[in-house]
């Protein structure tokens, strides 16, 4: 077969050169997934027929059933695709796996995966997969349908490892970075074509847009740091001599997205900013706060780093709506944090971060790892220390460390023994779970040893107290009434905090946002929220206290008119 070529300088808009295809797009418990938010507008502006199926939200922490991988397979047989696209993070890999051979048994469809997964492990991707993404996926897609469109070959793709009859792998060169991001087109924000798969059940896509409270919206791609446990410590290496890895969209393009979600979606209360690290120049910050307090005026949300945290732009931030930021605090011990995870931040770096958000009025969600191999008991003190010391009340988000694949950390695990290939995350599927700070009975004895002890820190108990009370031969068989006792502290300090803001009429966004995330009716045992967040019953409200959002958020521009058709809600 002959082979054709597109130049990356090619316009993405460039209408197909053959017959239009029909392409189902499919993502896992991710239902903001920017990948998807630009691959449909993006094919569909280039002619083809576009299908994106969302299986499923973050934050509900249930395995999929049988039923709902039957379904899937059933809605996306019954489209007849041509192409069959799939965003893969490692937790779903085995998933993906069942429903790629399902459907390209049942269609004959070629079956392309990328994502974080099949960049890490390509050839473990393309025992299922037809074709292994290593690339931004936007100028693969174009080509890889163009090509499909002619009825030529896709073998030599760039950015792609292509399995070949008989099983060889061709592994092509890769692509440049791409390092203008405002050719892509803004997300599709309509629900033509757009499958939200819940419990067991299709669910209105519709109807959830309509009631949506939050929107994530991502301003940069990539991250200026490289911690070993995540992806990032993987793909900034692999891209190296690829072109700029930290990149930002222009103020404009940003802003072009958020005035039509905001027309679009009628309850949106909050705007999350979904970059890994919220850490813009001045001058883009400036023109961005300016420019959002005039046009959005949303309380909206970041993630920070704490040694970038800057008094006067946390004041600017905070004046044009910023309400929280989460930060990635991972550890209390400076050991941990430079030889486990090589961040190189100390504890008084952390701890004036958090000062400088509580003066300014913005709620903290911090975020630790536990569960770590490397952690020695006075590393794990030294963390009960820091909790005591950390400005309160804030969010406590403490994560069992996952081993994904590729990254430094877990391959010095597996080299020094701590673990083996069966806790690696594409086998694991430990994001499937609800994780430490849950306090859950699943938890064992040494893992709740550490879990109740950093609640009470995080509840205000005194870090001596604690200590003195793990140095007692009664500790452990205390655990199991201490973790329930913490657990009916959380839910009063939820009660209260939601008492106060009905009386006072103030909206607590972050329990609007976890309430929205799980775009769910039904549960097998109940709503499933993230039960990390909360703060201690013994201190004010996070709406409240120095450190919260101490005043309502203001509201928004008027909206547009808005239009008679469906085609205005958000998808």
């Amino acid at each position: 077969m002959s082979t054709v070529s597109l130049d990356l300088s090619s316009d993405l808009s460039a209408r197909v050169p053959g017959r239009p295809l029909r392409v189902a797009l499919v993502t896992f418990y991710n239902y903001e997934s920017h990948a998807l938010r630009i691959f449909h507008p993006l094919l569909t502006q280039r002619g083809h027929e576009v299908h994106s199926f969302y299986f499923k939200n973050y934050f509900t922490y249930q395995v999929p059933t049988q039923q709902e991988e039957d379904m899937v397979v059933q809605r996306i047989t019954e489209l007849r695709p041509d192409l069959v696209a799939m965003s893969v993070w490692s937790t779903y890999f085995q998933l993906a796996g069942r429903l790629s051979r399902r459907i390209k048994e049942a269609t004959g469809a070629v079956v392309i995966w990328g994502g974080i997964h099949p960049q890490t492990r390509p050839a473990d991707c393309l025992e299922h997969a037809d074709i292994a993404c290593q690339s931004e996926g936007e100028y693969v897609l174009a080509e890889l349908t163009d090509r499909l469109s002619l009825g030529l070959d896709y073998t030599d793709l760039n950015g792609c490892w292509v399995k070949v009859n008989g099983g060889e792998v061709v592994r092509n060169p890769s692509r440049p970075l791409i390092n203008e991001l405002d050719v892509l087109p803004l997300p599709d924000l309509s629900p033509d074509n757009k499958y939200y798969l819940g419990f067991n059940e299709w669910r209105d896509v519709r109807r959830w847009d309509a009631k949506a409270v939050s929107y994530d919206v991502m301003s940069a791609r990539g991250c200026p740091f490289e911690c070993t446990f995540c992806i990032h410590n993987f793909t900034r290496k692999a891209t190296e001599g690829l072109g700029t890895y930290l990149r930002r969209r222009s103020v404009d393009h940003v802003m072009r997205e958020l005035r039509a979600v905001v027309a679009a979606r009628p309850h949106l209360k909050t705007i999350a900013f979904s970059d890994d690290i919220f850490g813009p120049p001045r001058p883009w910050l400036e023109e961005f706060c300016a420019r959002y307090k005039r046009e959005i005026g949303l309380p909206w949300a970041i993630w920070a780093f704490p040694r970038m945290v800057d008094e006067q732009k946390i004041k600017l931030m905070r004046d044009a709506g910023l309400w929280a930021a989460t930060l990635g605090i991972q550890s209390g011990s400076d050991r941990i944090r430079r030889d486990s995870y090589e961040r190189e931040t100390s504890n008084d770096d952390i701890i004036s971060a958090c000062q400088t958000f509580a003066r300014h009025g913005v709620v903290r969600n911090l975020d630790f790892i536990g569960d770590n191999p490397y952690e020695t008991v006075e590393d794990r003190l030294e963390t009960l220390d820091l909790l005591g010391r950390l400005p309160k009340p804030f969010y406590f988000n403490f994560f069992s460390l996952t081993y994904f694949p590729g990254v430094d950390l877990t391959e010095r695990a597996l080299r020094d023994g701590h673990i083996t290939s069966a806790d690696v995350e594409d086998v694991a599927e430990k994001g499937y779970h609800l994780w430490g700070g849950a306090l859950l009975p699943s938890r064992t004895v040494e893992e709740l040893r550490w879990d109740v002890a950093y609640a009470m820190a995080v509840h205000g108990v005194p870090s001596g107290m604690i200590r003195r009370l793990i140095a007692s031969p009664r500790y452990d068989q205390w655990l199991p009434r201490l973790a329930q006792l913490t657990r009916q502290g959380r839910e009063l300090a939820r009660l209260k905090t939601r008492a106060i803001d009905r009386m006072v009429g103030r909206p607590n966004l972050l329990w609007m946002f976890w309430a929205n995330t799980a775009r769910d009716d039904a549960f097998p045992s109940g709503p499933n929220i993230q039960p990390n967040f909360d703060n201690s019953p013994l201190s004010a409200p996070l709406g409240q206290a120095r450190g919260g959002l101490s005043t309502p958020p203001r509201t928004p521009p008027a909206r547009a008119a808005r239009p008679s058709s469906d085609a205005h809600t958000a998808a």
